[in-house]
């Protein structure tokens, strides 16, 4: 009994996720909400800031009419009229006296109604695009995939999202406004863009590497899933935010076979290179993935007639383009060249030359810090690099016959 109540409280656990994972057209629609909200907002605080002025004008027109000051009344009730029909305050209408402060107070609050809108619109913007990534990482077939990737780029080139960005850009620190003012004002401290990292949906080609968005790399003949270790327990607890896959995809193009069955006489041969190369699942679950950030690849080979001689071959260093929460990619490394030699017959078989043994795969961010690394086997865990290592390429055959085989 208690185990059948275990079943059904893990069934009505996954009913609940599901049904509050949002669909496409409830995103949209609560991001178009939120946004209109957070543009209400700035109309208010625009609303009220006008009306805080014209009680301004109000005063100082009985002021003025108290005083006979036929021009300075004609001023005030020109501005008034001017302000209520424009609502807003270029520095051409900026006058001179007392009344200018309260013209610069609404420019002043003008302005931060505006930045606090573009702040939040942005916050929603990049809240939105990560749940689309992750939409396009669900999507069932190529119509949803479709739909995601069209909302993704009507959201990226919304002028309303693009310029809350750029007047994002523009914030000033918190500190800056605690400056006394009898100090002289410091060196305006440059605010860090604020980047929203778009949604890979076409292959890029970075130096001579490809990138894929997952489900649209090229087919693979032959494409053998590879099982990953984590060398230490630092790289496991980095797989909440990122995670690391491998495949391995062998051409074997270049390789001679010779073939003979003609009575005592039964042997085959092959002799010629092998192309190994890693395809690399990049996957960010927990947190974006910065723009320069280095996939590292190590391969290594041992020879054919050994079991514990172990080579690196080649160190490939691949940079990443900016990937949103959500999102997973697909690389293509270049890969490594291995001659081969085998000879089986009758009476004897021979093997000479080298053998694709495995690899090591790192995650760096654009300062060099280790993000996740993982190993094809428990013996290169020792190898493994905790800093971003130097690229390395491979080096000529070492064509290891002996044994009998050819020169």
């Amino acid at each position: 009994m208690n185990i059948l109540k275990l079943i059904v409280v893990g069934w009505l656990a996954v009913v609940t996720v599901l049904a509050q994972m949002a669909s496409l057209p409830e995103l949209k629609k609560q991001f178009e909400t939120d946004v209109r909200a957070a543009q209400q907002q700035q109309r208010e605080k625009l609303k009220a800031a006008g009306t805080q002025y014209l009680k301004v004008l109000d005063f100082a027109e009985q002021k003025i009419q108290e005083k006979g000051n036929e021009e300075a009344l004609a001023w005030v009730r020109a501005e008034r009229k001017r302000f209520e029909q424009a609502g807003d305050m270029p520095e051409s209408a900026l006058g001179r006296g007392p009344l200018r402060r309260a013209q610069e107070t609404w420019q002043e609050q003008a302005s931060q109604a505006k930045l606090a809108q573009a702040q939040r619109t942005t916050e929603l913007a990049k809240k939105y695009l990560q749940e689309l990534a992750r939409l396009q990482q669900q999507a069932g077939n190529s119509n949803a995939l479709a739909a995601v990737n069209d909302e993704t780029d009507r959201v990226l080139s919304s002028s309303v999202i693009r310029e809350a960005l750029e007047l994002a850009k523009t914030a000033k620190p918190a500190a800056e406004s605690a400056t006394p003012a009898t100090q002289p004002p410091a060196e305006p401290a440059k605010p860090a863009p604020v980047v929203v990292p778009r949604p890979l949906t076409g292959p890029v080609t970075v130096g001579d590497y490809k990138i894929y968005p997952q489900g649209k790399e090229p087919s693979a003949k032959e494409l053998k899933s590879m099982r990953l270790e984590f060398p230490n327990v630092a790289s496991r607890s980095a797989a909440s935010a990122y995670s690391l896959g491998v495949g391995v995809f062998s051409d074997k193009s270049k390789l001679e076979t010779d073939r003979q069955n003609a009575g005592s006489i039964a042997f085959k041969q092959e002799r010629g290179l092998i192309h190994s190369a890693a395809r690399i699942t990049v996957a960010c679950h927990g947190r974006d993935m910065a723009g320069d950030s280095q996939l590292v690849v190590h391969y290594f080979s041992r020879p054919a007639n050994s079991l514990s001689e172990v080579h690196e071959e080649r160190v490939e260093r691949i940079a990443l383009p900016a990937l949103p929460r959500g999102q997973t990619v697909v690389v293509d490394g270049a890969g490594i060249l291995l001659g081969k030699f085998e000879h089986r017959g009758a009476h004897a078989h021979l093997k000479a030359g080298d053998e694709f043994y495995g690899v090591i795969v790192s995650l760096f961010d654009p300062a060099g810090k280790l993000l996740i690394q993982q190993c094809s086997s428990s013996a290169l865990a020792k190898a493994c690099p905790a800093s971003l290592p130097a690229e390395k390429p491979q080096e000529g055959l070492r064509a290891r016959y002996g044994g009998g085989g050819p020169p």
